[in-house]
């Protein structure tokens, strides 16, 4: 599984390999909180425990109080022989020798922690299986809503040489069968999603331009990165620290929206509680299981999650092809209905429409670009967005000139070449644009690393060719006409801070200077 993550999440300075020789740190960051609070006067400082990753059974103590972390895992989930070869391994739990508490490590500490990435987090996040999912579905005390982002039904409509239109009844057709209870499109939390953005660059903007007139110090509204991929996102937590950190858009990704529709707007209407809906969505990336398992997606109360399970488009098709046979989709013999709110279809069951889109990704740059266009310079751009190639295919970038005047500059720049250079370009002050639509997967979001493979094809060429068929198959509906952005509007307005539906926020967990002695990966055995 490891293989499947984003170059954001494995490369660059990120420490990709936690060793069972190496420590986890996160027991001795608490400690340091706590040594805090005793300088300010506040409690008695605790020697903290120190935590070896090690398989179950070793012992490694040597003078040190012996702690050991044994992440535990279902042993009936498929993934548990391809994660650590020779036994079971058991998630959240930290045990002492000395008088056997146990504490609990999650998948949330990983991600607050500069220490290491994917093999922790690879072995915490194989609870997001098809295997978890097979359990969940023969769960009768749970209602399964799956939620589809455009990617993932382009990739699985190319590998069965099908309409996206047949594609998306198939799919509903065999998941009423299998027992999901509901059957939602991503598509139309992307319009949400691109409203949201929209309405953030046009409020940012605006404070950078007060700024700069009023000869204040260094504004922090431009520019905005888009947040929509939780690779880079996780990269620049990790590894840029706050000078980049606070550019991010403060939009949720569509997979993080549908999680509140799923769970605020649809369990009212399958008059059921949140808490007894499980929300499984299939998206074109494995990093797409990391961002459902942040902090920032949980109710603190109930700990219910927005997003409980994040299936890759091949584990979907692994999924299919067991449930109907070899063919996969050309193998289920019915045709389900979609609900023209929670889809984007028409109402005759006979269009699929999408957001107007350049590259793979979401459409952000588009969308964002036209609404700025209008909202700033009363300005309509007509025609296609003009994409300027950049040094490589991954870098592009497009311009607002009016009179004669450079207004707006923007940029996709998709792979972590282009990420880094991006940085560079940022911490030098030397940044050219306005808005980036960051994507850690070279070709974007068509060539995630959890989409289909062809041997036949060249991963560029089977993007390209996703990108085409949902290019030509769908109909351009702009954001603000899907019919779930006024059905939100409505939900939103109940709340007593309606934009706490559709942002979310980021944090800093690269290495500082001063935590040296505890930020590295030191041996401990």
């Amino acid at each position: 599984m490891t293989s499947g993550f984003s170059g954001a999440v494995k490369l660059a300075d990120i420490n990709d390999f936690l060793t069972p020789s190496q420590q986890c740190i996160k027991p001795q960051l608490d400690a340091k909180k706590r040594k805090d609070k005793k300088k300010n006067g506040g409690g008695t400082e605790k020697k903290p425990s120190e935590v070896g990753i090690g398989r179950r059974g070793s012992k490694r103590t040597r003078g040190r109080r012996g702690v050991k972390l044994e992440m535990e895992m279902d042993l009936d989930d498929d993934n548990t022989d391809t994660m650590m070869s020779g036994g079971g391994m058991h998630f959240d739990q930290i045990k002492t020798s000395s008088d056997g508490k146990t504490a609990k490590i999650t998948l949330n500490d990983c991600l607050a922690c500069s220490g290491c990435v994917t093999s922790a987090e690879t072995v915490l996040i194989s609870a997001q299986s098809l295997g978890k999912f097979e359990k969940l579905l023969a769960n009768k005390d749970k209602s399964i809503v799956l939620s589809i982002s455009p990617m993932s039904l382009a990739g699985l409509a190319v590998a069965s040489s099908l309409s996206l239109l047949e594609t998306s009844k198939r799919l509903a057709f065999l998941f009423h069968q299998v027992g999901v209870s509901k059957f939602v499109d991503q598509s139309v939390a992307q319009a949400i999603a691109l409203l949201t953005s929209c309405e953030e660059f046009v409020e940012r903007y605006r404070l950078h331009q007060q700024s700069a007139s009023s000869s204040s110090s260094s504004s922090s509204s431009l520019p905005v990165l888009c947040s929509e991929c939780p690779g880079w996102v996780c990269y620049a937590e990790k590894t840029q620290g706050p000078n980049v950190i606070k550019y991010l858009s403060k939009a949720r990704s569509p997979q993080q929206i549908m999680g509140v529709l799923v769970k605020e707007l649809l369990a009212k209407e399958m008059q059921k509680p949140a808490k007894d809906i499980i929300h499984c969505a299939v998206m074109p990336c494995y990093d797409k299981k990391l961002e459902a398992s942040r902090e920032e997606f949980t109710d603190t109360d109930s700990e219910r999650k927005d997003v409980e399970i994040v299936l890759t488009t091949a584990e979907m098709m692994e999924f299919i092809t067991k449930r109907v046979g070899s063919k996969g989709l050309r193998d289920v013999k019915g045709v389900g209905k979609l609900d023209p709110v929670y889809f984007n279809v028409s109402s005759d069951q006979s269009t699929l429409y999408r957001p107007p889109a350049l590259g793979a990704s979401g459409g952000y740059l588009e969308n964002v670009f036209r609404y700025a266009a209008r909202s700033l310079f009363d300005h309509d751009p007509e025609g296609d967005i003009k994409l300027t190639p950049g040094r490589n295919p991954d870098i592009q970038e497009a311009t607002l000139t009016i009179g004669g005047e450079e207004k707006l500059r923007f940029a996709l720049a998709y792979g972590f070449r282009n990420i880094q250079n991006t940085m560079r370009k940022l911490k030098r002050n030397r940044n050219p644009y306005h808005y980036v639509e960051l994507m850690a997967c070279p070709a974007g979001c068509a060539n995630g690393g959890g989409q289909l493979k062809s041997e036949a094809k060249k991963p560029r060429e089977l993007a390209a060719e996703l990108q085409q068929k949902y290019y030509k198959e769908l109909r351009i509906r702009q954001p603000e006409d899907t019919p779930m952005v006024k059905a939100f509007r409505t939900l939103a307005s109940r709340f007593e801070k309606g934009d706490d539906l559709v942002s979310t926020s980021f944090r800093d967990v690269s290495k500082k200077e001063e935590d040296s002695e505890i930020a590295g990966l030191t041996e401990t055995w």
